[in-house]
């Protein structure tokens, strides 16, 4: 007779989430919706940078903040992002002029622009992949839709399926180790090189497959999930575009302007509290004549049980803003 595992005194048991309270969403359904807006949005006539566009939501919100004078530059490198908000801001985009202007392009490109150099009042990046995305039949970021194993967000790079091919046992191992954090790494991509010898691994089944022969039964959905994003974030170099580009968008950032960032996994979320702690502005010292940050959120915030019911996904997003602030004379 199997025996209930006992739970220590005083810890509560865990809740499936209630679907009946899951909002219904067309695209993607935004995580902190009021609360990031509420942080990114301190002028009504500002200019502000939604470097992960998707299907709009918050960019929608931020629109509706802002007056005649305000004006959101809205990046996302997938098309069908654009052409998704193309259609949801069409009267704003036919109004002369319009307070929003799409580019099909990485949000790294948001710091090259001249015109908005020391004028941002707000950049937003909601990292992650969205809900659109990982429900697509097309790209292969999930192991649960059977797909050709591409992962890029765009249509230039290197496939994750001719990362999968080309790469060395020690490659791949590295990548899911530092990527994925995945503790069977090494199996793994022993196990993938053993399986590409008599036929590539050519989609998101056949790698599934690989995983659940080589982990223990019941951690193969975690180590499923930890190696598809490890895959997704080396095909698409994540991590290095992300920490650039918080780098270099502080001098373009207008003074008091905020850095509003969404993450979903410690990868992200380590380099975001990293870079604002390396740039924060020191009381004694001024940051060799640099603009510095000041720390809104020394400790990242969570969602509410409310909206991870609302919105399962959101469990584990964390919230960081930093304020660009002027060298202490």
């Amino acid at each position: 007779m199997k025996k209930n595992k006992k739970r220590k005194p005083g810890k509560p048991r865990s809740k499936r989430p209630d679907k009946s309270l899951q909002i219904r969403y067309d695209y993607h359904l935004p995580v902190f919706l009021q609360k990031v807006c509420d942080c990114l949005v301190t002028k009504n006539d500002g200019i502000y940078v939604d470097g992960t566009l998707g299907g709009g939501g918050h960019a929608f919100e931020i629109l509706k903040r802002l007056d005649s004078g305000g004006l959101i530059f809205a990046f996302d490198k997938d098309p069908e992002a654009i052409n998704h908000c193309k259609l949801k801001f069409c009267s704003e985009l036919s109004a002369s002029p319009p307070r929003i202007k799409l580019v099909n392009e990485c949000y790294s490109k948001a710091f090259g622009i001249e015109e908005i150099k020391g004028k941002v009042d707000g950049f937003l990046l909601d990292l992650g992949v969205s809900s659109r995305q990982l429900d697509s039949d097309s790209i292969g970021l999930s192991y649960r839709i059977d797909s050709n194993l591409d992962m890029r967000f765009t249509p230039e790079g290197r496939t994750a399926e001719e990362f999968l091919h080309a790469a060395k046992e020690e490659e791949l191992e590295q990548v899911l180790r530092k990527y994925g954090e995945e503790p069977f790494s090494g199996k793994i991509a022993r196990r993938i090189v053993e399986r590409r010898r008599a036929a590539p691994v050519k989609t998101t089944f056949q790698l599934r497959m690989i995983v659940e022969e080589t982990v223990p039964p019941h951690l193969a959905f975690k180590s499923l999930s930890r190696v598809f994003q490890a895959l997704r974030i080396a095909v698409n170099a994540e991590l290095e575009v992300l920490e650039n580009t918080l780098t270099n968008i502080i001098p373009v950032m207008a003074p008091g302007g905020r850095i509003v960032v969404l993450s979903y996994h410690s990868l992200e979320d380590r380099i975001v509290k990293n870079v604002f702690r390396e740039n924060r502005l020191k009381k004694s010292g001024d940051n060799a004549g640099r603009p510095g940050l000041k720390i809104i959120t020394p400790k990242p915030l969570t969602p509410s049980l409310e909206e991870i019911s609302q919105n399962p996904r959101a469990r584990s997003a964390k919230l960081r803003v930093a304020e660009r602030v002027s060298p202490t004379s």
